[in-house]
């Protein structure tokens, strides 16, 4: 019993016509033992009819099948032949093909290793496809530490370079196939054990490194999201980067942080993945009620934090004044109109302080300066002393002499 991971690969032929060639990508989930198919078109008979005599009736019916949603996988036909083969049918979520990262990763170092034959055989590389998935099986699966050839068959292949190096194994020893039988049994015991070992061990590592660039928070049933937009066709760099539709968390299946979310508008359910989400509870609907939600309160002033800045109380009032059938707009505008009434008086006093300051300085500076309009004129005598005192002193520079 097997798990067995499929996915379409499309990739254009260079020369001699520019012509799209589709293959058929299957890996095993434990030995990562690759299978590559060229297929006519994407049709789910082409499928079908490569699943059937490539794999099912050469290594035995798998007991799962996982692919992404693609309609050649999804359609009547190959449930029908699942069914029948008593295989279970598995699928990623949308737009998600981490979720399928076995024989995604294998469609990139599969077009590496196209990409790097010769100009002659890279025109016509469909002809070579089988000879570079052998020579991917043959390898060590870094993963694993076994090549996969080996994990499925239990012994090393011959290779053409062993013939001529003269590095062929000979076993000139006959056995008997019971000890024969025990022997391969013993080794695949311990060949098993060896590449789970390896195989956990990369995956908590891969997954340490992943999580360092994870942010956002766990979303619970009743939060408000936005999905991203993924369906745009065409030239994609100025599209909107989420959706105008809001939608309600449903279902949460948090070992996998797959959600089940409900369009408010149609009642549409999609399931998602959480990179594709983006939780806005301070949004309303376009009636302008606000929608329930289990983990935050429908109280606008909850989410402010107890010493808000300006910028954040503004932000908050003309989201909430957009609204114009808000049943929280009236006092929402009391309250403005209160904190727009504080802020006044606070420019008014401020204005009082600076007219205070200024009228202090101007009065310490004339407090040496007689009062002239109210007390009249000095006699001439003080008032040529006050004219002497308070004149600007002229600097007086010293003649040049002239030789």
């Amino acid at each position: 019993m097997y798990d067995l991971s499929v996915c379409v690969y499309g990739c254009k032929m260079i020369i001699p016509v520019h012509r799209s060639v589709d293959v058929l990508v299957a890996t095993d989930h434990f030995t990562k033992l690759a299978y590559a198919f060229p297929c006519k078109n994407q049709s789910a008979k082409q499928v079908a009819h490569h699943l059937w005599n490539g794999l099912f009736c050469v290594y035995g019916f798998p007991r799962r099948v996982h692919s992404d949603q693609g309609p050649s996988f999804e359609s009547k036909l190959m449930k029908e032949l699942l069914y029948m083969a008593g295989i279970k049918k598995s699928h990623t979520t949308p737009y998600h093909p981490m979720g399928n990262g076995i024989t995604e990763r294998f469609n990139r170092t599969l077009g590496n290793m196209i990409r790097s034959l010769p100009p002659q055989s890279k025109a016509k590389w469909p002809q070579s496809l089988q000879m570079l998935t052998f020579c991917y099986n043959c390898t060590v699966h870094e993963t694993t530490g076994f090549a996969p050839f080996y994990l499925m068959f239990g012994r090393v292949p011959r290779l053409p370079i062993d013939v001529m190096f003269q590095h062929v194994l000979r076993d000139d020893t006959v056995v008997k196939y019971s000890d024969y039988v025990s022997r391969l049994k013993s080794d695949f015991g311990e060949a098993a054990k060896i590449a789970q070992k390896h195989s956990s061990t990369e995956q908590a590592r891969h997954a340490k490194i992943y999580n360092r660039k994870v942010k956002g928070s766990p979303l619970t049933v009743g939060d408000r999201v936005l999905l991203a937009n993924r369906g745009e066709r065409g030239k994609r760099k100025i599209a909107d980067k989420w959706e105008s539709n809001l939608y309600e968390v449903m279902s949460v299946r948090s070992p996998i942080n797959v959600y089940r979310i409900r369009d408010t508008e149609t009642g549409r359910e999609k399931t998602v993945h959480r990179n594709l989400l983006l939780p806005v509870n301070f949004l309303y609907k376009d009636d302008g009620t606000a929608l329930p939600s289990q983990s935050h309160s429908i109280d606008s002033t909850s989410d402010l934090p107890d010493h808000p800045d300006s910028d954040t109380r503004t932000a908050h009032w003309v989201m909430q004044s957009d609204q114009p059938n808000c049943p929280e707009n009236d006092t929402d505008s009391e309250a403005l109109s209160e904190v727009q009434y504080s802020l006044d008086v606070q420019k008014s006093n401020s204005k009082a302080d600076s007219v205070t300051c200024d009228s202090s300085v101007s009065t310490e500076q004339a407090s040496d300066i007689p009062h002239l309009l109210d007390d009249g004129l000095p006699p001439g005598d003080e008032l040529d002393q006050m004219s002497k005192q308070h004149s600007l002193v002229t600097p007086v520079f010293p003649s040049p002499q002239v030789d």
